[in-house]
């Protein structure tokens, strides 16, 4: 037992120092401070951790929610973000209680990579703007036009001005990080690397003086507590507040649950309870918002380095909170220390990290239509914004298993010995693919002896079947001395319902 504790306390120790760095650098991101992301790790430890239904599942802000937030602050306000986020969690309380959990795993991989691949560009680009000391354009194609201007602006003219200072710790922080995962030393790379790298940025920088911005945190940090105002609670059924509310439910539960079921398979001591997953998620979101703080949901490189850390049950997720509630307590002046370029510089590299290059490839490999749909994911989340670039992907994958459904192959093989042409369906039929049957069965050779197989047919309907038995009798009458044999006993294992005795009558008659 105590060598338990022991492992889950060493667990949390480096979880809680992978997890400050991130959640001060989501909160800045999205333009918030950052009380609303260190709050909301405090609560995904505590509380999520204690309902969780994966006891090795580390809950917190995540990165990939960062643009839906933005679009919420600059179209809704800061207190409609809250409200909305308390909303969330009411949601997911609700399909948990009606194990709806399984279906947030029933979405395409291909949307799944295309959506994080464009959160990953789109948070590289803005957070590239900020490590430089600069402001992030609104948009993709914003931020693409002023990224030239802004790096030479801040990289090129090395005039010690407040860009070029920013620049450096940016750089000198992503080299850390890089660095340091190069090391071969594994008890070395216990410590995280983004720590590594907001510890050497930040002593270099008040070392020398910089003129750059860094954290202003306050000596009491819990003065930034934001309670959701009683008056918030009359938008509620706003439309609006209820449409980006199912938005991020859907992004945050599908991002917690896909989370799960990849620590399952990296850890034999995984076993998710989805549903109870979600009601975890459900209060802790609820809780979040009430509060003001960020959208929760389980996070893979937290949970990751909670199971190679060696934890053993849900007690290293809900220490990791316990630490950056007493840190922000007793500590909030050492964060005052820190230079913001540093945390974008994480960022950035987060990012890039989210474009899962591998990934890609692995579904260009398995199917050029998924790699599509991966493809139109991506591009239409940085065109448009997120919630309609994964409804394109939806809808195009939608298309897709329509058409592979509904899509019937007819493929034909000779067999010289016997003059005889085999053609065969597979598939399924419908009296939507009725032309493209007719044309392939009317298109077959008049001197050649023909049979139908449909082995590898898995639905046939009656419309087709109907056509299949006037083209036998048309071809029957009007090609002699050739046989023409279907196998209608398979044929009537795909379509039972059939009064097959009557096909059988006709064909004797």
């Amino acid at each position: 037992m105590l060598n338990i504790i022991k492992k889950d306390f060493l667990a949390s120790i480096i979880v809680f120092l992978i997890a400050l760095p991130l959640a001060i650098g989501i909160s800045i991101a999205c333009g918030l401070p950052i009380y609303s992301g260190i709050v909301s790790g405090i609560i995904g430890g505590i509380v999520v951790g204690l309902f969780s239904g994966n006891s090795l599942q580390v809950s917190g802000p995540a990165a990939g929610l960062i643009l839906i937030i933005v679009d919420i602050i600059q179209t809704q306000g800061v207190e409609k973000l809250f409200l909305i986020i308390f909303l969330v969690g009411l949601i997911q309380i609700t399909f948990g209680i009606l194990s709806f959990g399984k279906w947030f795993r029933a979405i395409s991989p291909a949307i799944i990579q295309g959506m994080l691949a464009g959160i990953g560009i789109s948070i590289f680009l803005s957070q590239f703007h900020i490590m430089l000391d600069s402001s992030p354009q609104n948009n993709f194609i914003n931020n693409i036009k002023d990224l030239l201007s802004v790096i030479y602006n801040s990289v090129l003219p090395l005039d010690g001005s407040q860009h070029h200072h920013a620049c450096t710790i940016g750089i000198l922080t992503i080299s850390m990080i890089l660095l340091w995962n190069l090391l071969p030393y594994k008890k070395l790379k216990v410590i995280p690397s983004a720590l590594v790298g907001v510890i050497t940025a930040s002593l270099v920088a008040n070392a020398t003086h910089l003129d750059i911005t860094y954290l202003q945190v306050g000596d009491n940090f819990w003065s930034g507590i934001n309670f959701i105002q009683l008056s918030e609670f009359s938008h509620i059924l706003n439309p609006t507040v209820i449409l980006n509310a199912l938005v991020i439910t859907f992004i945050a539960s599908a991002e917690t649950l896909l989370t799960s079921a990849a620590i399952d398979k990296m850890c034999t001591r995984s076993k998710t309870d989805y549903d109870k997953e979600i009601i975890a998620q459900g209060i802790g979101n609820s809780l979040s918002g009430f509060l003001g703080g960020l959208p929760i949901t389980g996070v893979i490189v937290r949970s990751a380095a909670n199971i190679n850390a060696n934890a053993q049950t849900r007690l290293s997720a809900v220490l990791h909170g316990v630490w950056l509630l007493l840190f922000v307590s007793v500590f909030p002046f050492v964060l005052n220390y820190i230079p913001i370029s540093s945390l974008a510089a994480i960022l950035v590299y987060t990012g890039y990290k989210l474009v899962d290059i591998d990934a890609a490839k692995h579904l260009l490999k398995l199917s050029r239509g998924e790699f599509a749909i991966y493809l139109i994911t991506l591009v239409s989340i940085l065109f448009t914004n997120l919630f309609e670039g994964i409804l394109i992907g939806f809808i195009c994958a939608f298309i897709k298993s329509a058409y592979k459904v509904l899509k019937v192959d007819i493929d034909s093989e000779y067999i010289e010995s016997e003059n005889r042409v085999v053609a065969k369906l597979h598939g399924n039929i419908t009296f939507l693919q009725l032309p493209t049957l007719i044309d392939a069965l009317e298109h077959l050779p008049k001197d050649k002896n023909i049979t139908l197989c449909t082995e590898r047919l898995h639905y046939i309907d009656h419309a087709c079947v109907d056509f299949i038995k006037s083209w036998e009798k048309d071809r029957m009458k009007k090609v002699q001395g050739y046989e023409l044999l279907i196998k209608w006993d398979e044929i009537s294992k795909t379509y039972p319902s059939f009064k097959w005795h009557l096909f059988h009558k006709e064909h004797e008659d």
